[in-house]
Formats: structure tokens, C-alpha cells, sequence
């Protein structure tokens, strides 16, 4: 019994002297895991740090698009068309209106390209006296011809583009810009008709006819300038545009788009964003 108590104590002081001895590997195996982490720390860094540059280009290449509507109020600057269309005809008390669609996105960090189409519309309650230079062998003047009950449909369909002059700023002037636009616009108009050969007898000579109507297409060139949204979900702005609109003429016509050398404007706009 002894020898046998003796035996397993010989075999226990053998199995602790062997674990002393693989200590210090153990410890130097400690010892090297925290370098190795190190190192897979630094592996890690760099491919977040290339991940990052990736994602910084993505970032420069990302196009930020937008849409809204716009409301103006549009100045006619020929005296024929003005006269006629004003911003709001008293005698029948309607507006002038102009509405827009737009669909716009950035094409670099400080340009944005933009697609407008819109709708115009007015009446008018005044009669438009015109010359149509036709003289009958009864008559000793040339025929006068009378338009009433007026009225103006135009659809204008623009490109346009806004570039940003102080974008890199953080105040309220990074919003201003400066731009222009080109398209083209279909006018049309329709008049009740009537003619007589001297004005003064028109209510009690003139005789009616049929009620008319021309339409066409003519191109459209803008200069643009003002502020646009904040950049957030939603925002809006305000600009001035002036419009360069020629028309194609013919004298003696009874309405006034064909009369007037030019359909110019000046558009004061209010819009609203939304970014997408």
C-alpha cells in the first residue's frame, strides 16, 4: 500500500514538473495574441479606409433629383399683347395663369438640369380692333376687324438649367443661381368674330360671323435668376425669368399673336420642391 502511495506521488511531482515547464509557452503564446490582434486591427483599418475612399467616390457620383410645381404671374412686355392679356383684367376679373411641372437633377456639384413643361391660360373681356387691309368696291375704307370674347391657351415646354455660383458657402447664398432656358411653345388663340368697315358703328352695324381660331409653334429663350429650396425633403423658391418668344406675323390677321412681333415676358415665379 505504501509502495503504491509512493508510486502515484513519484507520477504526480513527473506531471507538475512537465506543466512548469510548458508555462512560459503558454505565456509566450499570450504574449503574441495581442500583436496578432494588433495586426488584424490594422487589416481591418485598411479595408475600412478603402472601403471608405470607394464610398467617397460613390458619394461624388451620387445625382440628387428633384420635382415640384410653380405658380407665376407673367408681365407681357409688348404694348398689343399687354394691352390685351393683362395680369388681371378688371372688367371680367381674371387672372393671367401660368402653372408649371418640373423634374429636375444635379449634373455636377453645382449645375442642375431641368425639365419645365407648363400651361397658360386667359381671357379677355376687350375687343381688338385690327386693320385686315381689304377694301370692298361698296365700302370706301378697308374692313375693320372686331374680336371679342377672347381667349389664350399656350403650353411652353423648356429645358433649363441653373448653375450655383456659392454653393460651397453655408449661408443663404448657396440657395442663389443664375440661368437660362430654351424651348419651344405652342400658342393658341380663339375669338367670336366680327366685322364692320368703321368702328364707331359696330354695335349697331357690325353683322357676326364665325368664331376663329389660330395656333403655333414658336421657340422660347430665358434668362433665369433667383433662390432655390433649402435641399431638404421639402422647400421652396422664388425667381424672375424674362422670356424671349418671337412670333411669325401677318398683317391685317384678327388676333393678336399674329399681329405682335414677339410673345416677350417678364415671369416673377414662386415653386415648391421635393426631393426625391
Amino acid at each position: 500500500m505504501k509502495k503504491i502511495l509512493l508510486f502515484v506521488l513519484l507520477i504526480s511531482i513527473v506531471c507538475g514538473a512537465t506543466s512548469a515547464q510548458s508555462l512560459p509557452d503558454m505565456k509566450l503564446s499570450d504574449k503574441k495574441s495581442p500583436l496578432n490582434s494588433f495586426n488584424t486591427l490594422n487589416n481591418v483599418a485598411e479595408q475600412n479606409s478603402l472601403y471608405d475612399k470607394t464610398l467617397q467616390l460613390k458619394k461624388r457620383k451620387t445625382v440628387n433629383s428633384y420635382f415640384g410645381a410653380g405658380y407665376s404671374f407673367i408681365i407681357f412686355t409688348n404694348g398689343d399683347v399687354s394691352s390685351l392679356y393683362p395680369i388681371l383684367d378688371t372688367r371680367n376679373g381674371t387672372f393671367l395663369t401660368n402653372i408649371s411641372l418640373f423634374f429636375g437633377f444635379a449634373i455636377a456639384q453645382a449645375v442642375a438640369l431641368e425639365f419645365e413643361p407648363a400651361i397658360l391660360f386667359a381671357s379677355s373681356s376687350k375687343n381688338l380692333v385690327t386693320n385686315t387691309g381689304v377694301t370692298h368696291s361698296t365700302m370706301p375704307n378697308d374692313t375693320m376687324a372686331y374680336s371679342s370674347n377672347i381667349g389664350l391657351f399656350a403650353i411652353p415646354l423648356t429645358i433649363n438649367v441653373r448653375f450655383f455660383p456659392f454653393y460651397k458657402l453655408k449661408t443663404f447664398a448657396r440657395l442663389f443661381f443664375v440661368g437660362g432656358g430654351i424651348g419651344y411653345q405652342w400658342i393658341k388663340e380663339d375669338y367670336d368674330i366680327h366685322y364692320d368697315s368703321n368702328p364707331n358703328l359696330y354695335l349697331g352695324y357690325g353683322y357676326g360671323g364665325p368664331s376663329e381660331t389660330t395656333s403655333q409653334w414658336a421657340p422660347v429663350f430665358r434668362v433665369i435668376t433667383g433662390f432655390t429650396g433649402t435641399g431638404g425633403q421639402f422647400g421652396f423658391g422664388g425667381e424672375v425669368r424674362y422670356n424671349i418668344v418671337p412670333l411669325k406675323e401677318e398683317k391685317g390677321s384678327p388676333f393678336v399673336t399674329r399681329i405682335a412681333e414677339n410673345f416677350n415676358s417678364v415671369d416673377i415665379s414662386l415653386r415648391f420642391y421635393f426631393s426625391l
